[in-house]
This record gives C-alpha cells, structure tokens and sequence, in this order.
C-alpha cells in the first residue's frame, strides 16, 4: 500500500483519529493510511491481537512510526454502550483528545423483508446503526467541549437506493444517513463538522464471512434459481466487478480531514465510486421525476 503523504507532517502528530470496525477491510487500510501520515490513531476493534498483528506485519520491514506512541489499540463491543464509553475514556487517557471520529465498523445482509427474522434485523441495527449512535453520544460532549472536531460517518450508496434483498442492509444505512444529516445541523453550532460518506462497492467486502452475512431461513419463492446460495453467486459476480479499493478510499479520508484542516467548504455528503456515483444519479432524477408527475396530487393535501 503507497502511503499517500499530505503536508505539515509535524503538525500531524498532535492529531487523533478514533476508527471503528478497524480489523480488516475498509477500517484496516484507514488505520494504516493515517499511521502512514504520521498521526494518532484510537482503532476500535472486536479483536485487539488481530490489528495489532496487523499492524506489526504491515511495518514490518520499514521501521517508520513508534507503535506505542502513535497507535492505541481499544477492544471494544460497539453495541454496547459502556464499553463505547470506556474506550472513549482510555483515549482521552492516553491521547488527551479527539480531532476526527470515522464510524466506520457495519456489515451486509443478504435477505427479503419476509424472510429475515427479527433476531437477523435488530442484529444488523445493532451494528449498522446503534453502534454508530454509540460512538457519537460518548464523543461528541468532548467535540463540543473544544469546539472543534469532524465526524465522518460511514454509510452507502445503499442507505440512498436500496437494491432487492438488502432490506435490513439498506434500511440500517439509511438510518445512518438520516442520523448523520440531522448530526450536521445541531452541531455546527459547535464548530463541529459531520460528513456523511456513501461509497459503493469494495471487492473483498462481499466475501468475507464477517462483513457479509446470508440470512438463515429463506424463502424459495423469492430465490428462483432453486435456493439463496444461487442469489449469493449474483452477489459474489457483483464484486468481481465492482472498481471499489480499500487503499483510494483511505486515502480520500486523509484529503479529506486536510481540506478541514484548511478550513475549506466541505459538503454533508461525498458519493464514493463510479458505481455510486450512477446510482445516486439514477436515484435523484427519478425522485425528480416523481415530483414532478406527481406534483398536483402532492399539493392537493395543503390547506
């Protein structure tokens, strides 16, 4: 990985980042990236042995940042509240503050409204959408306290235009969003900034086990190919395809938070990908159009 390196080096030591779902994946190649460019990083993690390992194998040969001044590694149960809390505590502990708070940790689902039980819902909730609350309601009374920070908060291009058997998926997404959009406006009073981050797909993160789950009892009818695991190969040829790279995005969130740093305009929200990018055009124009054929009836409930 070709670490992207962005100006005022020095200045960058002083900065921390807490990251979640930081084992693998998209928050790995975060947590690297920001190593990379000489900043703190507060990883959230469910496995602490697996990034730290990681970690150590990534700079391996190349001996660059001092692991234990730069790098806290936080086993922490993000559906849990206290444990977000205390993990928020160990990093003020060790950091003395937080600059910049990525809700990163989420996973997919694949299943039908009918089929997905309400134990495989509230389950990818917990993660999706709870766990991101979670975070925000321990870090946001320090934001607020110093009257400065950034929140980027993780969601998809999902959370915007749903596909066919991602229910609980997408609707967990759009919660992130909806959440994150009303984030931005109570504290920008503040002088802290919440940016919602809706990237399309990333090639391993449908095949890996923990990021990408098969519901347990699915319907025949919804899946005509003869079962769910056919749907499964459709999912699995979408990201063999799919221009997604764990590394661009890192690098992206660091472009990012130097644009903050320079006080530049940012928006509420950054689409991620061509995929993304087309799909969030489809999605707009046709609520544009829907509006518009619409319009009469629409406005026939007013007073």
């Amino acid at each position: 990985m070709e670490p992207t390196i962005i100006a005022n080096q020095k200045e960058n030591t002083d900065k921390v980042f807490l990251v979640s779902g930081t084992s693998t994946g998209l928050g790995l190649s975060i947590v690297k990236k920001l190593l990379d460019n000489k900043f703190k990083v507060s990883a959230f993690t469910r496995s602490k042995s697996t990034v730290e390992n990681e970690i150590k194998k990534y700079y391996e040969t190349e001996n660059k940042i001092d692991l234990f001044k730069s790098l806290l590694v936080v086993q922490v149960d993000i559906t849990n509240e206290e444990s977000v809390e205390e993990g928020v505590k160990e990093t003020i502990k060790t950091f003395g503050h937080i600059d910049v708070v990525i809700n990163n940790a989420g996973y997919s689902q694949l299943g039908n409204v009918e089929e997905t039980s309400d134990k495989e819902a509230r389950a990818i909730f917990d993660v999706n959408y709870f766990a991101v609350l979670n975070i925000v309601r321990s870090t946001i009374p320090h934001l607020r306290k110093q009257r400065s920070g950034l929140i980027l908060n993780v969601s998809s291009i999902l959370g915007h235009r749903p596909r066919g058997k991602t229910s609980s998926y997408s609707a967990s997404k759009y919660a992130v969003t909806g959440l994150t959009l009303s984030l931005n406006k109570e504290l920008a009073p503040f002088n802290v900034k919440v940016l919602l981050l809706s990237p399309g797909g990333f090639r391993p993160d449908i095949t890996n086990k923990e990021k990408f789950k098969v519901i347990e009892n699915p319907i025949d009818e919804y899946h005509p190919l003869s079962s769910i695991d056919n749907s499964l190969k459709d999912f699995l040829k979408l990201a063999e395809t799919t221009r997604g790279s764990h590394d661009k995005f890192a690098n992206a969130i660091v472009k990012i938070f130097e644009l903050y740093q320079q006080d530049k305009p940012l928006p509420t929200n950054i689409f991620f990908g061509y995929d993304a990018i087309q799909d969030s055009k489809l999605h707009f124009n046709s609520l544009l159009d829907d509006i518009n054929q619409w319009n009469e009836i629409s406005i026939s409930t007013d007073l």
